[in-house]
């Protein structure tokens, strides 16, 4: 079984991230297997493990939660076709290439938790860019998101 997640953009952009463990740590600190290195996603935020044809999403303790399907949880199993939501950045769970058609710029809309579009609705997003995950030493499953919040628009301090 190969699962997937495709992290999708508002821009309509999308990148696909096979999971290539039984568990997958999802968060910004280094040597979590998909790092995400932005402030809305916790050190270690959450994991996904596959075991016995099932995948399921847990929470670890992080502070904006773990959103499948704009629902908050703490364990979940994920099927093809789910959101997965981690600190604002969207992705779609693919399962043997399942989900094979999807509009990233809709799934982002839709896979945002509701209070984040209620109230976040205006609050700047980040610009993220297609990133090249950067292979660790020993670790051939260790993604890296390079997001750029935009910051370079501003004058430093």
């Amino acid at each position: 079984m190969e699962v997937a997640l495709v992290r999708v953009t508002a821009e309509g952009e999308s990148q696909r991230v096979v999971l290539a463990k039984d568990r997958t740590v999802v968060g910004r600190q280094e040597g979590c297997q998909l790092r995400i290195p932005i402030a809305g996603v916790s050190r270690k935020h959450c994991e996904i493990m596959i075991e016995g044809g099932s995948i399921v999403v847990r929470d670890l303790g992080s502070s904006n939660g773990t959103y499948v399907n704009q629902e908050r949880v703490t364990e979940q199993p994920l099927a093809p076709g789910d959101l997965l939501s981690v600190g604002g950045q969207v992705f779609l769970v693919q399962v043997n290439g399942d989900p094979d058609e999807f509009d990233p710029e809709f799934l982002y809309d839709d896979g945002l938790p509701e209070e984040e579009s209620k109230v976040g609705g205006d609050a700047p997003r980040a610009s993220v860019p297609a990133a090249a995950p950067k292979p660790a030493a020993d670790e051939s499953s260790l993604m890296d998101f390079d997001l750029d919040d935009d910051e370079d628009e501003q004058p430093p301090l």
